[in-house]
């Protein structure tokens, strides 16, 4: 019989030499994992981060329907990419985007901005109104910028066109020759003819035409306040153009124009007294008149006074002045004039201003 003798087999070595590998692999997927994988993927996510955000700061906030439809569905792409190469072809096509939806949003903004005026809206106007939405309709159809900078000038042309139209037709209903243009900021405004006011429509676009409006206004007679020295040719039935100082800007600005000058009144400090000398000789008169209390004695009833022939003085005065080629440069004189409510009651604030300071 043969017997074979059962030997022991020690496993320790092995599972020492499992562990030792185990330990080594262990170090080397660590040092793989905390070395190249996580650093790749948390550079992964922050590319994402930093698309999302590049989308929400571009696109989304342009604001247009398109554009944030458009940033919606970037954002879930970039969410759902799988490599930082992917994101980078996302961003592409966002930047590209962007661009379209900038140039959309600039010609839906220069429709609102030319449809609407500083004195007539959209909301007052119809032909406006139909127009805006016929103009924005167009826009949101569009898919290429090159498509949008081909519409430009046609926005411009209807715009003005409606304008045109819109202002022709509501001077032609007017019933008086003498119309008021007026414009707000800066205030300005001036009488014209029926004729030229349609000629002035006619030759403007529509970024002048929407800060106007033409109107036969209520008037007010309002004074102005100069000197002879500043305006010596200015006199009764003078056509004039009216300026005030602008105390933001620093400078003179006009306010009103082909404005009729009706009475004038100069200041009675300045021309009511009169005296003059007459000599011969040896012999010198002396007459001194003070047409101001010659005036109040003539209304009071005082037939001497009353006989003194002060009626247009103080123009005849100024009038043989002018003639003569001489003046009193620091006269002050008072010009009445007739302008919108509006516009005087600007003059007005401005007057009251100059004269408290």
């Amino acid at each position: 019989m043969i017997i074979i003798a059962r030997r022991e087999i020690d496993f320790r070595p092995i599972i020492g030499a499992v562990v030792v590998f185990g330990i080594i692999g262990a170090v080397i997927f660590g040092i793989y994992y905390f070395g190249v994988a996580k650093p790749a993927a948390e550079e992964f996510e922050q590319a994402k981060l930093s698309a999302l955000d590049q989308i929400n700061s571009t696109l989304a906030a342009i604001g247009t329907d398109q554009a944030s439809e458009a940033a919606s569905r970037y954002s879930a792409e970039v969410q759902d990419a799988g490599s930082k190469s992917e994101v980078n072809a996302i961003l592409v096509e966002v930047a590209s985007t962007a661009q379209l939806e900038q140039k959309r949003k600039e010609l839906l903004d220069e429709v609102a901005t030319a449809t609407n005026g500083t004195y007539f809206t959209t909301a007052d106007v119809p032909e406006l109104a139909a127009l805006s939405q016929s103009l924005k309709e167009k826009i949101n159809t569009m898919t290429s910028r090159s498509q949008m900078e081909a519409y430009e000038p046609q926005i411009d042309n209807q715009t003005t066109l409606t304008w045109r139209t819109y202002f022709t037709n509501l001077i032609g209903q007017m019933t008086v020759d003498r119309i008021a243009m007026l414009q707000n900021s800066p205030v300005y405004g001036e009488y014209m003819s029926k004729e030229y006011a349609l000629a002035y429509v006619a030759g403007e676009t529509w970024d002048t035409l929407r800060k106007l409006k033409f109107e036969n206004p209520n008037t007010v007679e309002v004074p102005v306040l100069d000197t002879f020295e500043r305006t010596p040719t200015i006199k009764p039935n003078s056509t004039v153009k009216i300026y005030v100082y602008d105390i933001a800007t620093d400078n003179m600005r006009p306010i009103w124009g082909n404005a009729t000058v009706g009475s004038v009144i100069y200041s009675q400090s300045d021309i009511a007294t009169i005296e003059w000398a007459l000599t011969d000789g040896a012999t010198t008169q002396s007459y001194s008149v003070n047409v101001w209390e010659s005036i109040k004695a003539a209304a009071a009833g005082d037939a001497d006074a009353a006989a003194v022939a002060w009626q247009d003085y103080g123009v005849d005065v100024m009038d043989r002045a002018r003639s003569a080629n001489i003046g009193e440069y620091g006269v002050s004189v008072i010009y009445m004039v007739e302008v919108p409510d509006d516009i005087g009651a600007e003059i007005i604030q401005y007057e009251l201003h100059m004269t408290a300071t």
